[in-house]
């Protein structure tokens, strides 16, 4: 989107994007200040683009966070039934356990 600004002299210059922006910057304050300036957006771009990185790889974590945690609520309850019953089904309490600790194990190893 165009934008007209006025300089402190006076003028007026249309700027249609950032290339507009630093070629004007270069124009009146020289190109060692539009390459700082250049540098300076470019280090903020790439700091945006690693924060976005690690917030997908947090909700991503998070996901599988609570997946696991799901797993591990569901084999436990299946146990707490198993314990309340009058003859305890050494089988299915095995299994379950099992995949208690092959998830656990799974989640320890993890990198």
């Amino acid at each position: 989107m165009a934008q007209v600004i006025q300089l402190k002299d006076g003028s007026l210059h249309t700027v249609l994007g950032e290339q507009d922006i630093l070629s004007l910057v270069e124009e009146k304050l020289g190109m060692e200040v539009r390459q700082v300036l250049e540098e300076f957006l470019f280090e903020h771009s790439e700091d945006a683009e690693y924060i976005a990185d690690l917030e997908k790889e947090a909700e991503e974590k998070k996901r599988h966070y609570i997946s696991v945690m799901g797993v591990l609520r569901e084999q436990s309850e299946i146990i707490a039934g198993l314990i309340v019953q009058e003859e305890i089904d050494r089988c299915s309490l095995s299994k379950a356990s099992g995949i208690i600790g092959t998830t656990t194990g799974r989640e320890v190893n993890r990198q």
